[in-house]
């Protein structure tokens, strides 16, 4: 364990060494930080069990990009720790926010992963339901709510983000960055299907890199969480890919249309709405769009409801919300936000 001061505050994090014995983990967080330690995982993989009772050390990695996430990430801790009676890592970006208090049977968890290590297994780390979805079932489809790249291979490329949007805390939140040169990872795409270019943001470098790499090979990729004045640079190689049907999914973040409210975010307004414009020609060549949109933004009073579905649907197959969140986390306003978004239908 190591003692920390961040933009958040002071307290205790545990490190890999901590984690003694057999290790139960699952993640309630994102694909990129599921990977991360999945790596962990299958560079030891005799030491993870998939039940946590008979395990020695429980791992639970949670997201903190909205309150609705914090509250299922502690519940997800709680059922385990009531299940087993053993103190809880949390690892993940939550694991990073000192302002919010944990109970005392978590411990947070500094980020952990092996860079380079094949996913070979991905049954070591536990994949949580996506608990936006309420009656989320596992599919095959896509496009079916919460399904997205959920069968795919986590090419793991890299870490971090340098982007300084308003509502985000990801720069502070993934321990180092790093990304990695494509080249050295040309086995590990060859040697897995439905290949999906993970990173909490791909770089121009990255892209044009795993573009050429994908056409050279004759093989489909897949790309997540690609920022709008990214994909733009990459416009001509991923046209191609698209034209040579090569391209299977491209996820970009625009999180809004409204240009008033993307500049009150922090957010490139012209990349957004050239990278608006490329998804939808990527989508009439075939290509499988995604996006991302934050709903419900307020700011000095100011509601910003950003329900554009018509344009959501004549731009993107796929698109997943969440509710603005200003970083200042209250469990019961948590839970009561928790019954107005998230409602069975």
């Amino acid at each position: 364990m190591k003692e920390v001061k961040n933009k958040f505050g002071e307290g205790i994090l545990y490190q890999e060494r901590d984690l003694k014995g057999n290790i139960y983990a699952t993640s309630a967080a994102c694909m990129s930080v599921w990977s991360d330690l999945l790596s962990f995982a299958n560079k030891y993989k005799e030491r993870f069990v998939t039940e946590p009772v008979k395990a020695d050390t429980i791992v639970v990695l949670g997201c903190q990009v909205t309150d609705l996430a914090v509250l299922n990430d502690l519940e997800v801790a709680k059922k385990l720790h009531q299940k087993t009676g053993k103190d809880i890592f949390m690892g993940g970006c939550l694991a990073q926010r000192m302002d919010i208090p944990l109970p005392s049977y978590i411990k947070r968890l500094d980020v952990v992963r092996e860079i380079g290590i094949p996913l070979n297994d991905r049954s070591l780390v536990n994949y949580e339901k996506p608990f936006w979805v309420p009656d989320f079932e596992d599919s095959e489809d896509n496009l079916k709510d919460g399904n997205l790249f959920r069968n795919y291979y986590p090419l793991k490329i890299g870490a971090g983000c340098h982007g300084k949007c308003k509502y985000c805390t990801i720069r502070h939140t993934r321990g180092d960055n790093y990304a990695l040169v494509a080249e050295s990872q040309i086995d590990e795409f060859l040697n897995h299907e439905h290949v999906v270019l993970t990173s909490d943001s791909p770089t121009v470098l990255q892209v044009k890199s795993w573009c050429k790499i994908a056409k050279k090979c004759n093989k489909e990729i897949s790309i997540r969480n690609i920022e709008p004045q990214n994909l733009i640079q990459c416009r001509e190689e991923l046209l191609d890919l698209a034209y040579n049907g090569l391209l299977d999914i491209v996820h970009c973040p625009v999180q809004s249309f409204d240009e008033e409210l993307l500049r009150v975010m922090n957010r490139n307004v012209e990349a957004t709405k050239q990278a608006v414009l490329l998804l939808h020609e990527l989508k009439d060549n075939g290509v499988i769009t995604a996006t991302n949109i934050i709903i419900d933004y307020t700011v000095d009073g100011k509601l910003y409801k950003n329900h554009d579905k018509e344009k959501l649907a004549e731009n993107f197959n796929y698109y997943s919300w969440n509710p603005y969140f200003d970083g200042n986390f209250d469990m019961e306003r948590a839970k009561t936000r928790f019954k107005k978004y998230i409602v069975k239908r």
